[in-house]
């Protein structure tokens, strides 16, 4: 059994459960996705010749996020027998899975198994976004290491599973949420290749660099010292320029909110997350 796990991360979440998942299931290969698109620049189609294969991912204003659908669209499947995804989330609710069964249905394919992993959140404009403490990490770390042992257990008997992708309640607000699923994705993709003033720098900036090289999307360009997020080159919203920012100078800009959430408050990179692990996976290979 061969599986090729390929994974997208802004803060090093989903990084750290794909990676986990490559320890639990035998023959398996770790896979960025952002270092695949740019290594087919050309819209190229990428073949798959696993017999398995996994998605582990963020979710993005509930659904998946603009690199996971830009790379599922160009995905050769032909070989592919058993397909799953997995999404780590704050506790937000997730509707991806089935954007994800919509574009593997011009293949004649569905999700397998999807599964669904509460972690730290990364989104520090949110109201209820907070440090964890260290208890609470052990508590997470606890919790993930109980529920991958289960998927491990599904994906290597390849049984069919789905998870619950409410998370919070959902039946309540059905009218507000019907809008808000249809709503917020399509907001995402119409602000990708317009962010200009959703971030900025405070003057904790010190011009280290980092948040250009974390950026996996390539939209924060150095200029004179100066992070500038170029309005050319689409965002992908994860967060990983604002999180990894060793001096919290990064912040989202109040004339978007009308205030800004993010001033007073901490940031969340996974604790097992490194910037070069950022930078890893946005790297492109060498030619031969």
């Amino acid at each position: 059994m061969i599986a090729n796990i390929y994974y997208f991360s802004g803060t090093g979440n989903s990084l750290f459960i794909a990676k986990e998942l490559t320890k639990r299931i035998p023959n398996s290969k770790l896979c960025p996705i952002t270092k695949l698109l740019r290594n087919n620049t050309t819209n190229s189609i990428i073949k798959v010749n696993s017999e398995i294969i996994g998605l582990v991912f963020p979710c993005h204003g509930l659904t998946i996020p603009i690199p996971v659908r830009l790379f599922l669209e160009r995905f050769d499947l032909t070989n592919v027998k058993y397909i799953f995804a997995l999404v780590t989330r704050g506790g937000s609710v997730f509707r991806g899975f089935s954007h994800i069964n919509k574009i593997l249905k011009n293949q004649n394919k569905k999700l397998n198994a999807s599964f669904v992993i509460n972690m730290g959140m990364n989104d520090p404009k949110l109201k209820d976004f907070h440090m964890p403490t260290e208890e609470e990490l052990a508590l997470i770390e606890e919790t993930v290491d109980h529920k991958l042992s289960f998927v491990q257990s599904v994906i290597l008997s390849k049984e069919e599973f789905h998870d619950d992708v409410n998370g919070v309640s959902f039946s309540r607000f059905r009218i507000l949420n019907f809008l808000l699923e249809r709503i917020i994705p399509f907001m995402l993709q119409h602000y990708a290749t317009r962010v200009k003033k959703y971030f900025y720098i405070d003057s904790k900036c010190t011009g280290c660099g980092i948040c250009e090289k974390v950026c996996p999307s390539l939209k924060i360009k150095m200029v004179d010292g100066i992070p500038t997020w170029q309005s050319d080159v689409d965002c992908y919203f994860c967060y990983s320029c604002l999180n990894f920012c060793p001096n919290q100078s990064i912040q989202i800009h109040s004339q978007i909110y009308m205030k800004s959430f993010t001033t007073e408050k901490g940031r969340y990179p996974h604790p097992y997350a490194l910037v070069s692990d950022m930078v890893n996976q946005k790297m492109i290979e060498p030619e031969v």
